[in-house]
């Protein structure tokens, strides 16, 4: 495992750990109008909520609200996607967002995560599926983000071509259902990335280090930048080490190219509307054949002008206008 020593990760992460959410004070710095809570468990990964202005200041409540849960991609985490939540809250005040680390990323890393899944697509969805079997928590809307598209995809699948308990909209964001290729032509690639960050010996000098030494590779300043975030002073004191386990990563990946989910879109169940998103300059090829195969089922493809694979980071007010119309659907 390429991360630090668990028991060094784990004091970080409950020096690290978020306030109960009924600490108004503990707050600071978040936006009155949204609310945030996390929590770290080793038996389920790790989530955040961010609440919209008109939700209930409640752990609980018997109203229930409308949920959607946020799924990031390779390498990333929750926090990647909370801006683009937090502007998802404030235009749909009265819905609340579910935030999660995916196994061997995020805080789940940092924690540790007991579970006898494999490091895949099918793992990942199991795991959010379980997380929200303890929230007790049946959301209204998947979004999910590249390999979180597809395991947003992946947790519907196990429903087979039943009627879902209750309807459900799922957004893919720059992803397709089958074989995932590379575009060429584009920088950037994941795997490449993957691949480079393994053969980083431990401990990294600094994270000005690490940005310099892949830009000298051809990895752009921004995405160099983001990998640096993954960094934590190693238990030695002496430099930095990752707090993702890469070789994890590494099979998630293998397993996000291969995995088939056609049959979630040309045989959805009952009460599943299925929307993707793709970007103009996608870092994924995204064939013809694809884009006209997903259309053909009733499913629909909106382009994001403007956009590359960070869809929601590169024009995220382009993305709540391709997904607003779906908040306001009964």
């Amino acid at each position: 495992m390429t991360s630090c020593s668990a028991s060094a990760s784990r004091k970080r992460a409950a020096a690290a750990s978020a306030p109960d959410v009924a600490d108004h004070d503990a707050l600071t710095g978040v936006p009155e109008d949204v609310v945030t809570a996390s929590r770290t468990c080793s038996s389920h990964i790790k989530y955040e909520v961010l609440k919209g202005p008109l939700v209930e200041f409640s752990e609980s409540s018997s109203v229930e609200v409308p949920t959607a849960v946020l799924v990031h991609g390779i390498l990333g985490s929750g926090r990647n996607l909370r801006g683009f939540a937090r502007k998802l809250a404030r235009e749909n005040p009265a819905w609340q967002f579910v935030l999660v680390d995916l196994r061997c990323h995020g805080g789940t890393a940092v924690a540790g995560l007991t579970s006898d899944a494999v490091n895949s697509v099918d793992g990942a969805s199991e795991d959010v599926l379980r997380l929200l079997k303890k929230l007790n928590l049946f959301p209204k809307m998947l979004i999910g983000h590249s390999f979180g598209g597809k395991v947003v995809m992946k947790m519907v699948d196990q429903f087979g071509s039943k009627a879902l308990p209750r309807p459900v909209q799922v957004w893919v964001l720059d992803t397709v259902p089958g074989d995932v290729e590379q575009d060429p032509d584009c920088g950037d690639h994941p795997g490449d990335l993957i691949e480079r960050l393994l053969r980083f010996p431990l401990p990294i000098r600094s994270p000005n280090v690490l940005v310099k030494d892949l830009m000298r590779d051809g990895v752009s300043f921004e995405v160099a930048s983001w990998v640096a975030t993954n960094l934590s002073m190693h238990p030695s004191g002496l430099g930095y080490c990752w707090t993702f386990d890469l070789q994890g990563i590494k099979q998630m990946y293998e397993s996000y190219k291969s995995s088939d989910l056609w049959s979630v879109v040309e045989y959805p169940p009952q009460g599943l509307s299925i929307d993707f998103v793709k970007a103009e300059r996608s870092t994924f090829r995204w064939a013809g054949a694809d884009h006209h195969r997903i259309e053909s089922t009733g499913a629909s493809v909106h382009v994001l002008k403007n956009a590359g694979h960070w869809v929601h980071s590169d024009n995220p007010d382009g993305l709540l206008r391709i997904m607003q119309s779906s908040f306001s659907e009964p």
